[in-house]
């Protein structure tokens, strides 16, 4: 009744409108207005017009009506396109890899088991170098390695000339020496990592050959070339289950072209284990990274980079990384004395020289049956990298709004309670290292006991230059393993830079449910 009563209003308003102009036009025209012109401008047209008007309406309210089911779709598809996103941040934010071995050689251990447990027993502090001294001929402070007898090394590695023979320089020879254990104990736990299923299981390898085997077979006795794009499918798919292994190397920026490519060409030599493994889960070649970086925190960001392939990439991978670096060397302490750095009697805030090396091996999260193979596993988040705008070096107060933001995001994301949060950090004497991270760590987690939680690399090993990318992470995975609470969190902190922050959070490999045997 509605409509109708709507549809009248309109025509009679088209009426009056038709006949106000009508009668406007007949008075001006000038001539006699007949009955058809009555009946066909009076009542004729205002129909016409009227009907038109109508049947444009409602053609105009038919072609809405379909409109607006795309248009429900269209808020469906972003709605899911939102929750897509959502998820993809998600698996970005929890992004992780799993530790499978670390290995540091340091003054204060040649394991990282051994090295955690003299720094938790102190004592251990740089000391008067009997060999090095300063420009104005002053012994200096230094963290030496004590094992470290180059001649001796040297003596056991004939492929290797000594410096006053032409072959490398001291300072890389004591690198070499020192990454050489950390590099074989890595490799021996790698060689207990593979990549198929356990025994009793049927591998994707195997039953891919015993499809390939029995498909070629029945190509032959029945339908000659039927097998062969069967064959292409699966040695497709056997391609792309071969793991990968990438092998990143971190030399000290300031060594020579030359020696950096000698030093890795005797590295590979050593790695005579990791090709074997290689061959035995056919894995791909090793691929080697070994450009230097303009500083030791950057490697995380290539490490950052790997976790985030890893969480859209399942094939399996492995990441052995490798940082080493020696400053117990006359030059090398004459330039740190040139350029303001070294630590002496009258300049304090300098830097220790030390040496040490480390190695982590890292493995894809989603790698086969890794709890069963690698129960004593632990748990790498993505680091959180952040850079001050303001030098710790620099003259007045060190502010910790930096690292405050990135401890926060970090215990955001591993949530662990404080009181279970061991933080292992590679700050040294300097005051604006330590004062930087206590009042970070007083400001994110204030019931934190920093006397019995913290553990300051840099106190006892100096100044380690490129290795301490490393260390940290390495200690810290030692420290899970000693710990007895199952739920506890490490993180490593880096402040020893005067503006990059990182830190990086490490957990044990959570317990996995008991399987009932079958009666």
């Amino acid at each position: 009744m509605a409509r109708i009563l709507k549809a009248l209003g309109l025509g009679l308003v088209i009426a009056t409108i038709v006949w106000l102009v009508t009668l406007w036009q007949w008075h001006n025209a000038e001539r006699d207005i007949g009955m058809t012109d009555i009946v066909v401008q009076l009542l004729v047209l205002p129909a016409l017009l009227t009907l038109g008007l109508l049947t444009a309406l409602w053609g105009v309210q038919r072609l809405r009506a379909p409109a607006t089911v795309p248009a429900a779709s269209s808020s469906v598809g972003e709605d899911a396109l939102d929750a897509a996103l959502s998820a993809e941040a998600q698996a970005q934010r929890d992004a992780s890899a799993w530790v499978l071995a670390e290995a540091v050689h340091l003054p204060v251990g040649t394991d990282a088991d051994t090295a955690w447990s003299t720094l938790q027993a102190g004592g251990v502090r740089p000391d008067l170098d009997a060999q090095l001294q300063d420009l104005d001929g002053l012994p200096v402070f230094t963290a030496r390695v004590p094992e470290i007898e180059l001649d001796d090394w040297l003596l056991a590695h004939g492929e290797l000339t000594h410096p006053d023979e032409g072959g490398l320089p001291p300072a890389v020879l004591r690198a070499l020496a020192l990454i050489e254990a950390p590099l074989h104990r890595v490799l021996d736990t790698l060689d207990s990592l593979r990549a198929d299923l356990p025994e009793g299981e049927a591998s994707p390898t195997s039953s891919a050959a015993q499809a390939f085997t029995e498909g070629e077979a029945f190509g032959k006795a029945h339908l000659s070339g039927v097998a062969r794009p069967m064959a292409l499918a699966q040695q497709v798919s056997r391609e792309a289950q071969r793991p990968k292994v990438t092998v990143r190397v971190l030399w000290p920026s300031h060594w020579q072209e030359g020696d950096r490519e000698a030093a890795t060409a005797w590295l590979q030599s050593q790695c005579g284990a990791l090709l074997d493994w290689v061959a035995t889960v056919q894995a791909h070649a090793p691929v080697w990274q070994v450009a230097p970086l303009a500083h030791a925190e950057g490697l995380w960001s290539e490490i950052d980079q790997h976790l985030l392939r890893w969480a859209r990439e399942p094939r399996p991978e492995v990441l052995l990384i490798l940082a080493v670096d020696s400053a117990i060397d006359a030059d090398r302490i004459d330039h740190l004395q040139a350029i303001g750095e070294l630590f002496t009697a009258q300049h304090q805030t300098g830097r220790v020289p030390g040496e040490g090396a480390a190695a982590l091996l890292l493995a894809h999260p989603q790698w086969p049956h890794l709890s069963a193979q690698m129960p004593e596993a632990m748990r790498l988040w993505r680091p959180v990298c952040g850079r001050r705008d303001k030098s710790a070096d620099a003259a007045g107060r060190i502010g910790c709004t930096t690292l405050s933001d990135v401890l926060t995001e970090v215990l955001h994301r591993s949530t662990p309670p404080h009181e279970g949060l061991m933080v292992v950090s590679d700050a040294d004497h300097r005051a604006s290292r330590t004062g930087e991270l206590f009042e970070a760590l007083q400001g994110v987690a204030p019931e934190l006991d920093p006397l019995q939680q913290v553990t300051r690399v840099g106190e006892a090993c100096g100044d380690l230059g490129v290795a301490r990318a490393l260390v940290p992470t390495a200690l810290a995975c030692a420290a899970l393993r000693a710990s007895d609470q199952a739920q506890r969190v490490a993180v490593a902190t880096h402040v020893q830079s005067p503006h990059e922050r990182v830190v990086v959070a490490l957990s044990p490999m959570p317990p996995q449910p008991a399987v009932l045997e079958a009666a």
